[in-house]
């Protein structure tokens, strides 16, 4: 078997300070993603504790959606501990993302 990555693009948040107990981020931040082939790409999702020097940050939770799954609007996707599970205090995190989809030019 092959497995070949056709791209990976990254974009990061501002680290918002003391924001542990129900995390809110700017609202005016945007990113943008020009996807070649939604029927294959996915969108992952990763929240991380910030512990100042980066060295040791840790994933708080983590969620990956298809692509072709997307649909616009608001959209509340939920949230896996780093071993996929949503139990204890994952039962129900969330994270609300307003989707916007455009055909490419």
């Amino acid at each position: 078997h092959q497995v070949e990555i056709l791209e990976t693009t990254e974009r990061k948040t501002d680290t918002v300070k003391d924001n542990g107990f129900c995390p809110q981020w700017d609202d005016s931040e945007v990113f943008s993603f020009t996807v070649g082939c939604p029927d294959v790409a996915m969108l992952q999702i990763v929240v991380m504790d910030d512990d100042g020097g980066g060295l040791l940050d840790d994933t708080v939770c983590k969620a990956a959606i298809p692509v072709s799954c997307l649909r616009q609007g608001y959209r509340s996707v939920r949230l896996n501990d780093q071993y996929g599970s949503q139990h204890g205090p994952f039962g129900f995190a969330r994270l609300l993302l307003d989707v916007s989809i455009e055909p490419c030019p």
